[in-house]
């Protein structure tokens, strides 16, 4: 494997380029020098030659903040940052922003080219809240009950982006001149949300912080979901998105003591607050089974443009009109509105 620079990864000190392997829906259409933004929570183990991170929360409250570029070849450029630098590179971006927090089993490299992904698909600039997902030692159910674990370790640590975020927005006169700023949160990062409302007593008020808040196939429990979900309050409007034949989420209720998923199945009561959009008509069970569980980049929206504007209007903090007959119907059952492929 051939490096493009080969010394000791010196946090905030330093800027290092290591060589990746593909990890990438959009590999082939990323230009050269096109960056995205990381916050993680990420033990990072400075003793190796090039920046690792270790899937261990950090003991203490800080976070890390990089920006990472891709030169092309599957390389990509970690450059570490102090937060005022982080903020003041973000604040330099006009358009609109997304903060997104990945499901479980997920590396460090395989977080930040989903981002990639985000942004090259969606047209949105991203930012990568990393946490630790992947325990190479572990697999499977036993990973998937680690990585919750260490959600609940780092419950300060989302709480803090939270903060950070709200501090972008009321910073940033790109949010007074119409750009916005939503959060989508996928799978198992779902539990962050349902955590926070656990362990915070104060939850952010308005003015709202964030235009969308996307749950998307989440990896929580549906009963019950009403309570927490109608707690949050940093939003202008909260997007619940399922798949009843979420392959990923079956095996989570089968292989744990868990119920039915958010992402899975939707049963009364519902949030009043909450938007629920269903995926099961239109994507349902198909192989690869992965397609069941993330249908938001890939195949399904390349194929399906119902899929990828309604993505695109959700992510960019928009809000698609429901009545539209053409991509919507309203569920008999009155539990929210199929997509229609």
């Amino acid at each position: 494997m051939q490096y493009l620079l080969s010394f000791t990864f010196m946090l905030m000190a330093a800027t290092v380029c290591f060589s990746q392997s593909g990890e990438s829906a959009y590999i082939d259409r990323l230009a050269v020098g096109t960056s995205i933004y990381v916050i993680t929570n990420r033990v990072v183990d400075s003793s190796q030659i090039n920046p690792y991170f270790l899937n261990r929360v950090k003991s203490d409250p800080s976070l890390t903040f990089l920006q990472v570029i891709y030169h092309g070849n599957d390389s990509l450029e970690i450059v570490p940052m102090d937060s005022t630098r982080f903020i003041s590179g973000i604040r330099g971006k006009y358009d609109d922003w997304l903060l997104f927090v990945h499901g479980d089993s997920k590396t460090f490299r395989q977080a930040v080219m989903r981002g990639f992904d985000i942004q090259e698909l969606h047209n949105v600039n991203v930012i990568v809240f990393s946490w630790p997902s992947k325990d190479p030692e572990i697999s499977g159910i036993k990973n998937f009950k680690n990585s919750r674990q260490n959600v609940i370790r780092s419950n300060g640590h989302f709480t803090s982006v939270i903060c950070i975020m709200r501090s972008f927005r009321q910073l940033n006169p790109a949010f007074q001149s119409g750009a916005r700023l939503s959060m989508f949160i996928h799978s198992l990062g779902n539990y962050y949300l349902e955590n926070l409302v656990i362990q915070t007593k104060s939850l952010c008020g308005p003015p709202a912080v964030f235009d969308n808040l996307v749950l998307n196939a989440a990896a929580v429990n549906q009963e019950h979901h009403n309570e927490w979900v109608g707690q949050l309050r940093f939003q202008d409007r909260i997007y619940i998105i399922s798949n009843v034949s979420d392959f990923n989420l079956k095996g989570v209720r089968i292989f744990t003591k868990d119920g039915k998923q958010l992402g899975e199945k939707i049963k009364p009561p519902l949030t009043e607050t909450a938007i629920y959009v269903n995926f099961t008509k239109a994507v349902g069970f198909r192989f690869p089974t992965g397609t069941t569980h993330t249908y938001f980049i890939g195949k399904v929206p390349d194929t399906s443009i119902n899929i990828r504007l309604f993505y695109h209007d959700i992510i960019h903090g928009l809000e698609p009109d429901l009545k539209d007959a053409r991509m919507f119907k309203a569920r008999s059952d009155g539990l929210g509105h199929d997509i229609i492929f």
